[in-house]
């Protein structure tokens, strides 16, 4: 959520900050260095390097207007990357990157915190050649340690299946770390009968850090990272898990978040759902992916960058592609980050209703002050408020618990009221205007004819018409034809109408 761009008036013309913090934005990474990339239109791509200050904010100036913008970072092994947008011609934009707090980096000789295999990564062993063409997801627990009279740059790895059986004739890539953000180098081996595989004549020392994959049953599994000290070798045994496709194992935790914020028409809403394995096995859902499903209603639903991997399907669903190791193995959680937009209608008041398969452990709900919403749920508790990057204020609530293949519920009120017309309207006019906004269904301005007193009367006798046949359909029959009849005669008299739906002037 955070690495998207806020456009700001208070920044000049092609000013960008990039603010990078640890787990919060209270908790400021100093002395990190932000790498953006800048491509001007129809120019070449260039590089640019700022270091944050004593705030965790990175300040690039002068950039070109229009010019495709995006920044990285590296802290703590985490790499970190906002989205690309375009350099506005007014004022500038403000950007944040939060690493996940408490990234443990090791505390034995040769073991320290996960990382995965990054994609494209470089050639660089001596001697050795081979490469990565996908991300590893770390899933391979085990200890790595110094081991006397193993000489130095040797690093002996036993692999065992989940019931600790050898597991022979396994290949096994073993990443180095350059020293640069997402470049790696690699060299493979091969486990012996007993689940053995050496690696001889390594690199030791600082920064020579190791990480070893192998691809099993269609996913990539990569362990922590390995340290190799320059006194002695290295040994350990790593755990190859098995695999499932049971999303029973899966439970969305209590640190998920959504924000709620007002828009003009329509709520946004960002969701971040933390998704935990509670089995001993690697979840993955094969082709079809796993559907998390949004509310009814709404739209334009797309994933936020920085979490899992997720494509819009059709149906008011999200996919899920990404593999989901046991919680147990992993330090940082998968993340579903995604957004979409609920329609208000001119509605005061709004249900939001969400199908939640996997349920969901009491998640905090944040909405921003100036917003002027008051939510209802079951279970609300109101949180301590916290201040945004701007300085604003926003609202926390926690909400109840939601079983497996509950509704997650909340009532949003204190939405603008668009005029009298939409709260006389029947529901089933209310979704046609809806559906009207999703559609685009307007002309464009150039396109519609001027309005006169004889098409505004027109208008309002439809409407009028409309709203008398809504009533009566709510207290006839389901299958009353000649009241269904007269209002698809009604409805595509509407449509046929130039500009048929316009804004309410009073709003």
């Amino acid at each position: 959520m955070a690495a998207r761009p806020l456009m700001v008036g208070d920044l000049p013309v092609g000013t960008v900050t990039v603010r990078v913090g640890r787990g919060s934005l209270s908790n400021a990474a100093v002395g990190v260095q932000v790498v953006a990339t800048v491509t001007p239109p129809g120019g070449t791509a260039t590089k640019r390097t700022e270091e944050t200050k004593s705030d965790g904010r990175a300040t690039f100036s002068d950039l070109p207007v229009a010019a495709e913008f995006h920044a990285e970072a590296v802290v703590e092994g985490e790499s970190l990357r906002t989205a690309s947008f375009a350099i506005p011609a007014e004022g500038g934009a403000r950007l944040m990157l939060l690493a996940q707090e408490g990234r443990s980096e090791g505390k034995g000789e040769g073991q320290g915190a996960a990382t995965s295999a990054p994609a494209n990564p470089h050639a660089g062993l001596p001697g050795h050649g081979g490469h990565m063409d996908q991300a590893a997801i770390r899933a391979l627990p085990g200890a790595v340690a110094g081991k006397d009279g193993l000489a130095a740059g040797t690093l002996e790895l036993r692999l065992v299946d989940r019931n600790g059986a050898p597991m022979a004739d396994q290949e096994v890539k073993l990443g180095h770390s350059t020293g640069r953000p997402e470049t790696m180098a690699f060299v493979a081996g091969r486990s012996d009968k007993d689940g053995l595989v050496r690696f001889q004549g390594l690199e030791t020392g600082d920064p020579h850090e190791y990480v070893a994959t192998i691809d099993r049953d269609g996913l990539r599994l990569g362990s922590g990272r390995i340290r190799l000290t320059a006194d002695r070798g290295a040994a350990g045994e790593l755990r190859v898990p098995g695999q499932t496709g049971d999303p029973s194992v899966l439970q969305v935790s209590g640190e998920s978040k959504l924000l709620i914020d007002l828009r003009e028409d329509a709520l946004a809403v960002m969701e971040n759902l933390v998704l935990e394995n509670t089995s001993d096995r690697v979840f993955s859902a094969g082709q079809g992916g796993l559907p998390i499903p949004l509310p009814a209603g709404s739209s334009n639903g797309s994933p936020i960058e920085g979490g899992a991997r997720l494509e819009p399907n059709e149906g008011s669903t999200m996919v899920l592609r990404e593999a989901i190791p046991p919680a147990s193995f992993r330090e940082v959680p998968v993340q579903a980050r995604f957004g979409f937009f609920l329609p208000t209608a001119g509605e005061n008041t709004i249900a939001f209703r969400q199908p939640m398969p996997l349920g969901i452990q009491s998640p905090v709900v944040m909405v921003p002050e100036a917003a002027h919403l008051t939510l209802t749920a079951p279970g609300l508790q109101a949180m301590a408020s916290q201040t945004d990057d701007r300085g604003a204020r926003v609202l926390l609530f926690q909400l109840a618990s939601v079983p497996r293949n509950g509704i997650l519920t909340i009532t949003v009120s204190g939405l603008p009221a668009r005029g009298s017309l939409g709260k006389t309207i029947s529901t089933a006019l209310v979704a046609v205007l809806i559906l009207a906004v999703l559609l685009g269904w307007r002309r464009p301005k150039a396109e519609r004819q001027p309005e006169t007193m004889d098409r505004v009367q027109q208008r309002d006798r439809l409407f009028s018409d409309l709203v008398e046949v809504e009533r009566a359909r709510r207290v006839a029959e389901p299958d009353d034809a000649p009241l269904a009849q007269r209002r698809a005669e009604l409805m595509a008299a509407l449509e046929a109408m130039d500009g048929a739906i316009p804004a309410d002037k009073s709003a």
